[in-house]
């Protein structure tokens, strides 16, 4: 399933947008961008059960569906999780970025990741990320070829640019930050109900942490457990109005 959403959703991407229906057509890639980007995150953390050849075979294919590295968010993400002073964390890195700094951190920051991606990867892993960069140069080049042609390809990724730039804004000022707000703890819980629907089950940041080969999806069967093990913490607890 996981597998299949985002190619569902670009398949009725495609159909809305030769139809001419682009008010159906534009809000499509918002999910494409939101179910891949979930994909790719499983695909990281080897919780969908495949092999290790398949599972980087859709961490490429996925990844560059929404025009992204998925072996570039793997090397992040990864260092995401093991934190640490001694250890950067490309992304947790635009939760320092203030409100007036963040409309430029936003649109750097798909490329930041991407760069430092390729930097910190292992040299055997890195001609992975340098193909999929060139894919991703390919893709603007070509769609703005095709623009006389057709403007599908340029509307997908203009679509796909603004759904980024709306993806590193939540990662930087989303309820799981306290909004951007300074507090005393670091261990922040977001509780909300449809709102795991706008989040693409990614609400629950503090959980996933604890038990990250756990699908997105099943953490809140582990909520008794989830309770039992942050009852020492000073959690700083988010209740969503939805």
């Amino acid at each position: 399933m996981m597998i299949i959403r985002p190619l569902a959703a670009a398949a009725a991407f495609v159909i809305a947008a030769a139809h001419g229906w682009w008010i159906v057509a534009l809000p499509l890639v918002g999910l494409v961008y939101g179910t891949a980007l979930t994909c790719v995150h499983h695909l990281i953390h080897a919780s969908l059960g495949m092999t290790p050849r398949f599972r980087h075979f859709w961490l490429r294919w996925i990844g560059l569906l929404v025009v992204e590295s998925g072996h570039a968010l793997q090397v992040t993400h990864l260092a995401h999780h093991r934190g640490g002073a001694d250890v950067p964390d490309p992304e947790g890195s635009i939760e320092n970025a203030t409100w007036r700094e963040m409309p430029f951190a936003a649109l750097a920051f798909r490329y930041r990741l991407m760069t430092l991606g390729l930097k910190m990867a292992p040299a055997v892993r890195r001609p992975r990320i340098v193909f999929e960069l060139v894919v991703h140069a390919l893709f603007h080049v070509a769609s703005l070829a095709l623009v006389p042609l057709t403007i599908i390809p340029w509307a997908f990724l203009t679509m796909i640019h603004v759904s980024s730039f709306a993806f590193a804004i939540l990662a930087g000022k989303g309820p799981q930050t306290n909004y951007g707000r300074s507090i005393e703890s670091p261990y922040v819980r977001v509780h909300t109900s449809l709102g795991r629907l706008l989040f693409f089950s990614h609400d629950q940041h503090l959980e996933h942490h604890a038990a990250p080969k756990v699908p997105l999806p099943h953490l809140r069967r582990l909520q008794p457990e989830f309770d039992a093990a942050f009852a020492d913490l000073e959690l700083h607890e988010i209740r969503m109005p939805l």
